[in-house]
């Protein structure tokens, strides 16, 4: 519990005030650190770079940019914001994967868990303005994230920035 806290302040004072060299020192889940990866690899209309966890990929995912390392980081980058109001709508209207709560409910950023059989599962997605360009993100569906997976993913995507 104290290192998820600790984990939790690093990456807020990270995000807020400090350099990409702070937050790749974060010590985000079992020992592993955070490093710049560049999404213009993957495909030349994305000319930013984010934050993840240190061998991550990136890779073009059928318009989208998939940032993926293991099972349980997977960020879809788009290169168009998300409508963030449907989505809520889809994800309130939704009898079959129903939610439980919201954690994170801004006008740009859902950050949610819902329960499918039973089964709790996290999810986000969310919008960011990078220069004149404004990118939308969410985590892959399919596989079963824990909260502290998706707070992850969603921190990671809001360090995006041009390149």
């Amino acid at each position: 519990m104290k290192n998820s806290f600790f984990t939790a302040i690093v990456l807020v004072v990270a995000l807020v005030g400090g350099s990409q060299g702070a937050l790749a020192s974060a010590n985000p889940q079992a020992g592993e650190k955070l490093a710049p990866i560049d999404l213009s690899k993957a495909s030349t209309s994305f000319a930013v770079v984010m934050m993840a966890p240190q061998g991550a990929t990136a890779a073009e995912d059928f318009g989208t940019v998939l940032v993926k390392k293991g099972a349980i980081f997977q960020v879809e980058v788009s290169s168009s914001a998300k409508d963030i109001a449907a989505l809520k709508k889809e994800i309130l209207a939704n009898t079959l994967n129903k939610l439980k709560k919201f954690y994170v409910e801004t006008a740009d950023t859902l950050l949610y868990e819902s329960a499918l059989m039973g089964k709790s599962e996290f999810h986000f997605v969310a919008n960011l303005k990078v220069g004149a360009s404004t990118y939308g993100a969410e985590d892959t569906k399919g596989p079963v994230y824990g909260k502290a997976d998706v707070e992850l993913m969603l921190k990671c995507f809001q360090t995006l920035k041009a390149k």
